[in-house]
């Protein structure tokens, strides 16, 4: 089974033992949306929609969590958050494009010393980055999500142009489904670790005002 799907399998299994309640919280979500939408992902994940010739994108790790990233987007509180959402997500697609220069997507590589894709590469940059610059929980997700699927669409302009039309380009999958997915979820798990929440607690909460 590809990864996107072991990776929602257990997203799926946490949020519905509890263990995701208070992140989900925090990102906006209750914990039956979270099934709902883990479960939509979960089916979408088998299908994928032809956006172009030898262009799709994967449903499930591709298109549920560009509109979840949406709705995320609505509920930024600070107005620096989508701009720090849409940086992070142009610096990962940047810094993507120029991995592929190296690590070339779909072909094997010396990345694959442990035969591991280069598309776990693009994941680890694009969830860390999506983190780092993003911030926020919201932010962060949006920006790994973003910036993966806009290096996708950079891959699939590239190598066509460069006369690679027999190439297959999955926006949200590539060498195994789900680098979108995969980068989203790194981005939020590194957030908490980071926790990122307390810092964004005290900018959020009122100025102390001396009583009379």
């Amino acid at each position: 089974m590809p990864v996107g799907p072991i990776l929602i399998l257990l997203l799926l299994v946490l949020a519905a033992t509890g263990f995701l309640t208070g992140p989900l919280r925090r990102i906006g979500l209750s914990g039956r949306a979270a099934l709902l939408l883990l479960a939509a992902m979960l089916l979408g994940s088998a299908l994928e929609l032809r956006l172009a010739p030898r262009l799709t994108l994967n449903v499930g790790s591709g298109l549920l969590p560009a509109l979840l990233s949406l709705y995320l987007l609505r509920t930024m509180r600070r107005w620096w958050e989508p701009l720090a959402a849409v940086g992070g997500a142009a610096t990962a697609a940047a810094s993507l494009a120029l991995i592929s220069l190296y690590f070339p997507p779909g072909l094997p590589t010396e990345l694959n010393l442990f035969y591991l894709d280069a598309q776990y590469l693009y994941a680890a940059v694009a969830g860390t980055l999506g983190s780092v610059i993003g911030h926020t929980r919201p932010a962060s997700f949006a920006a790994a999500v973003w910036g993966s699927l806009a290096a996708d669409v950079y891959h699939y302009l590239h190598y066509s142009g460069a006369g690679h039309g027999d190439i297959v380009h999955r926006m949200g999958g590539g060498g195994f489904h789900g680098t979108a997915l995969v980068a989203g979820v790194l981005a939020l798990t590194l957030s908490e670790l980071l926790q990122v929440g307390a810092p964004e607690r005290r900018a959020a909460a009122p100025p102390h005002l001396p009583t009379s």
